[in-house]
């Protein structure tokens, strides 16, 4: 019963129903029956922003689990080159979004992705937002079990849920089939964030969660805290049910800025939570039962043995290329099932084209593979790639300008869109990972090449800069008598097996010292660290005053450099403007 009204809502009908409704809110707005204001959280909830500039619109297409067929590729190509600007941008919660949209196309972009098996609703506003998982999930060498089924399921469960489309704030929800999900789901800073488990052994096994609640990145980063080590998968749709009908209760609808469910568990403690989840479950009727969608990342029809040559993810290498070698040792691994690797693309601070969606789609199907995934970190990854292919892929990826070296490198930036387009963005962050990522392209240490760098174009952490070993999120200080762009450097942060490290900050850098500054930051590593020290644990044991002091000529501001006040990406002055914020905390 529970999975047939579930599905009731996802018929093609119920969709166009939907955007119908879309449609004649826009006429009302455009014959003035309704306000900019009254239409806002209705456009939230369909999942389409607005952006800084006037008069366009930004559209969020919802990735769940970040996995796109040929077909869905296809239409996201179509919507960038017909009613966007012939790109998309891939985020770190799996989402694909396009800006300067007309808000009358919108409706026909909709039935476009309703066809596809896509949607935007419920992408912004106060709602559930994306599934995410990890994108190696099902081939991955140390999971407990492939997560995508469940996350897939959770995904149709809350989609156009009756009682959670309005809820205190938005609501994040990643699955992990790892203890240490590092840069795969990063489950410890969500809403609910799920470790897969197994409990029992052999015949008597049973599939799990552990269950992680109120984490969170935004002014106020918050590591969850376990509601509880085991949760059997069938009572995995009852139970987050439990905690949003908790959230609903207790959170915040009155202040935005302290609504997120972090400041729940905040106020409450993790014992008091507990019980009152436990109090909800006994109210809920939803039956405790498995509920998995059948996951559309599919092995080959054919399985390959492992044998020499291919079984360690590169393929033959006798007589490849040096730009293949380079290319392959971060770009290309082995996955679980022997004979086969995942690529990894490297994407500019997560932009792609609309040919490259097409180019993806046709070599998917050439190479009968049938699905990309999105990564937390901006890429993507095809799975289920035959070792013995790689290479040929590898010159397919190259004609579509989709081959770039450093996946998972120091020179593998996450960047969000900052102030290209964002009401909120300060600084054009976007931009500067893409300075970045060309400026440490050809970094040889490979300690350093470990590294990873986030950057957000404000404190509210789309780009995650909190997790990263070198973070910067944008702001904005006078110098004389003028605004220049500015970041705050953010070192040390780490996800791993042991839970969530937040990065501490630093000092604050003007924009157009970041890249010298962090050769001079990298020179000191380099200098002080002890045989085989991790970046991070440096960092960890080097006083703030040691790091402040090897900065500070570039810490140093000038009135009289005039590059100073203009920042990445732009030829004017530099001006802080700040919109009217739609998806801040």
């Amino acid at each position: 019963m529970m999975i047939a009204e579930v599905e009731s809502r996802h018929t093609l009908e119920a969709i166009e129903d939907e955007i119908q409704v879309f449609e004649e809110r826009i006429e009302q707005l455009r014959r003035g029956e309704i306000t900019d204001d009254q239409f806002r959280p209705f456009r939230l909830k369909h999942g389409i922003y607005g952006q800084r500039q006037p008069g366009v619109q930004m559209v969020r297409v919802k990735i769940p689990s970040g996995v796109l067929n040929p077909e869905q590729l296809r239409v996201l190509a179509r919507l960038a080159d017909t009613y966007a600007t012939g790109r998309g941008h891939v985020t770190t919660r799996e989402n694909c979004q396009f800006h300067y949209v007309n808000l009358a196309n919108v409706p026909t972009i909709m039935r476009w992705l309703a066809d596809a098996g896509l949607t935007t609703r419920e992408a912004c506003g106060n709602t559930v937002r994306n599934v995410t998982s990890c994108p190696l999930a099902g081939i991955c060498p140390t999971e407990t079990f492939d997560v995508t089924p469940y996350a897939l399921a959770t995904t149709r469960f809350f989609l156009r849920h009756p009682e959670f489309h309005d809820l205190p704030r938005k609501f994040k929800i990643a699955f992990s089939g790892c203890e240490d999900d590092g840069n795969c789901a990063v489950a410890g800073i969500h809403d609910i964030g799920l470790i897969a488990r197994v409990r029992g052994s052999n015949g008597t096994a049973h599939r799990g969660f552990k269950v992680l609640v109120g984490g969170g990145l935004g002014s106020l980063p918050t590591e969850s805290a376990a509601l509880t080590e085991f949760l059997p998968e069938e009572e995995l749709m009852p139970t987050m049910e439990a905690i949003l009908r908790v959230f609903k209760e207790h959170g915040n609808y009155k202040n935005k800025y302290k609504a997120r469910m972090k400041f729940v568990l905040r106020a409450k403690g993790i014992e008091e939570f507990r019980r009152l989840v436990a109090e909800k479950r006994k109210q809920v009727t939803t039956p405790a039962e498995t509920f998995t969608v059948p996951s559309p990342v599919l092995p080959p029809l054919v399985t390959l043995e492992a044998s020499p040559g291919n079984g360690n993810g590169h393929g033959n290498s006798n007589g490849a290329s040096a730009e293949y070698a380079r290319w392959a040792q971060h770009n290309l691994m082995p996955q679980r099932q022997p004979g086969y690797a995942v690529i990894w693309i490297k994407l500019p601070a997560g932009n792609i084209q609309a040919q490259q969606f097409r180019g993806l789609a046709d070599l998917l199907e050439k190479h009968h593979l049938s699905a990309v995934r999105i990564a937390i970190s901006q890429d993507l990854v095809i799975p289920w790639v035959p070792a013995t292919k790689a290479k040929h892929i590898y010159g397919d990826l190259e004609a579509l300008d989709l081959a770039t070296p450093g996946a998972r490198t120091i020179a593998d930036v996450t960047g969000c869109p900052g102030a290209t387009t964002c009401n909120l963005g300060i600084t054009k962050s976007l931009v500067l990972a893409d300075v970045l990522a060309k400026e440490f392209a050809d970094e040889a240490d490979p300690e350093v090449k470990k590294i990873r760098i986030k950057i957000s174009g404000c404190p509210n952490s789309c780009g995650q800069h909190h997790l990263a070993d070198i973070g910067f999120y944008g702001n904005a200080r006078k110098v004389g008598e003028q605004q220049a762009p500015y970041y705050q450097l953010m070192l040390g942060g780490q996800v791993n097996a042991e839970g969530v490290r937040f990065a501490r900050q630093l000092v604050p850098l003007p924009a157009k010292h970041i890249p010298q500054a962090l050769h001079e930051l990298l020179d000191f590593y380099r200098q002080d660290r002890q045989p085989r020290e991790a970046f991070a644990d440096w960092v960890a044991r080097t006083s703030d005053q040691a790091l402040t002091a090897r900065l500070q000529e570039y810490i140093a501001a000038d009135a009289t450099e005039p590059e100073l006040f203009v920042d990445w990406g732009d030829q004017e002055t530099y001006s802080l403007k700040l919109g009217r914020g739609e998806c801040a905390g």
